[in-house]
């Protein structure tokens, strides 16, 4: 389908290396160091850490599958929303477009709250100068503004740069602990199945799919690809292997520093401070310093990575007619989707105020809520796209192999809704919140339904006054 020249991205401006990037900085590896993988080994598996990343890969490997096959008949910004229409129908369309917008605000300003808090909690701790966070959150919405007025390459080339020192760091405590502790220090019985499906598992596989998050925009970034129907697979693929093997590396690193009888036990000491003391133990202070620098840099990769996705569901959404027209125009010269990342960038303001007129810590309550409710939707989504996969090739399957069309989707829509499942049961041990309202906010999802029947509605009369 061809779009007016103010319709459309701009074509050939990412390769692999890019998609690559923009996935791996999206996942923003430091930040999710720090605030995941530590709980998951403070509150979850413990030990055991490490292996549930491999059941994630497993996972998110096999929805892959139906998902990118999709993706080479259907090229869209809207990805979850395009393919769960040409699966269901135009109705189902619209109701999962608005559960991918509420969606992609929600995590990104979930990590908005992060980012803001981080930056003025770093701050004091290295030079003792106390800004509220709030500055840091006007600094990063503008910065932001800027990137996001550019081209997308722009923002791949500084995502790059931030990305390259998150793995320096992480990989030089890796290294110092191998080089302390030997090859016969990282025991094997971290993927023991009796630690990595004990006790605590259903939250470990949470946050471990949590911490892949990011990796689907593959497909949103596919107008804007060299050869997509190559480039966006290779790059979707090599994104889930990469984001295995680092969280696999780095966890496994945390929990031989201390041992695997007391990963646990000494994780669950301090969850927030777990990795910052037990590099600056194997480290070195200074390095441990550059490394709270590092979660900066980490969260807002993370947040503009995941505001670029936001902000193409909206130019796609628009363009499709269920937003309005002018957030599906670009920007005439860098052919970026501007109108919609401002919208997205007010709505990150405003539910931001909203939270803060409520007196909600930015970071505790915000953050982490908003962060869980994202994750939430995007694995509701993977999953309606998963069975939507399954039924659009049972009608046209047209020499597709049936693993491809059938049995993937289908074994990747029930992984999916399994792990939906768990995460609704564990939602409240997300948020570690004891208020009603933000352990309940995923209930704002039942507005998705009722948006997409009155966008259905309006359509249908708009074609009905049509001569």
């Amino acid at each position: 389908m061809s779009h007016p020249a103010d319709h459309s991205l701009k074509r050939d401006t990412l390769d692999t290396k890019d998609l690559v990037l923009l996935v791996l900085a999206a996942v923003a590896p430091m930040g999710i160091v720090v605030s995941l993988t530590t709980l998951s080994i403070a509150l979850g598996t413990g030990a055991g850490t490490p292996g549930t990343y491999i059941v994630a890969a497993l996972i998110f490997s096999v929805f892959a599958v139906g998902y990118l096959k999709m993706s080479q008949r259907i090229t869209n910004a809207g990805a979850f929303y395009a393919y769960i229409s040409a699966g269901f129908g135009e109705r189902a369309g619209r109701i999962a477009a608005w559960l991918a917008v509420m969606t992609y605000n929600a995590i990104t300003i979930g990590t908005f709250g992060s980012l803001s808090f981080f930056s003025s909690l770093v701050l004091k701790e290295l030079t003792g100068i106390d800004i509220g966070w709030q500055w840091f959150g006007v600094l990063w919405l503008a910065a932001t503004l800027v990137l996001g007025y550019r081209d997308v390459g722009a923002s791949a080339k500084v995502l790059a740069i931030a990305l390259l020192l998150e793995v320096i760091s992480l990989f030089a405590f890796d290294l110092a602990v191998l080089w302390d502790k030997g090859f016969h220090g990282f025991s094997l019985e971290v993927f023991n199945p009796s630690l990595v499906l004990g006790s605590g598992a259903g939250l470990s596989l949470i946050l471990g799919l949590g911490s892949f998050i990011g990796f689907e925009a593959t497909v949103i970034y596919g107008e804007e690809a060299r050869d997509a129907r190559r480039t966006v697979s290779r790059a979707t693929y090599i994104a889930i292997a990469l984001i295995a093997v680092f969280y696999l590396t780095t966890t496994w690193a945390m929990v031989s520093a201390v041992g695997v009888e007391q990963a646990k036990a000494t994780a669950a000491g301090d969850p927030a401070s777990f990795l910052f003391i037990i590099n600056t133990q194997y480290v070195g202070t200074l390095a441990t310093q550059i490394m709270q620098v590092l979660v900066i840099t980490s969260l807002f990769a993370g947040f503009l990575a995941l505001h670029m996705s936001a902000a193409r569901y909206h130019f796609s959404l628009a363009r499709s007619g269920i937003l309005p027209a002018w957030m599906g125009k670009t920007h005439p010269k860098y052919h970026s989707p501007f109108n919609g990342t401002v919208v997205q960038l007010a709505l990150v303001a405003g539910v931001t105020l909203c939270f803060v007129a409520a007196g909600q810590h930015p970071y505790l309550q915000m953050g982490v809520a908003l962060f869980g409710m994202g994750v939430l939707g995007i694995v509701l989504l993977q999953c309606l796209t998963s069975f939507a996969v399954f039924r659009y090739f049972s009608r046209e399957r047209l020499g597709e192999s049936l693993w491809s069309t059938a049995v993937a989707p289908l074994l990747g829509g029930v992984s999916m809704l399994v792990a939906f499942l768990l995460m609704i049961d564990n939602y409240a041990v997300m948020t570690g919140s004891d208020q009603w309202w933000v352990n309940h906010l995923p209930l704002v999802f039942l507005l998705a339904p009722v948006l997409g029947l009155i966008g259905s509605v309006a359509v249908s009369q708009a074609q009905i006054a049509q001569p």
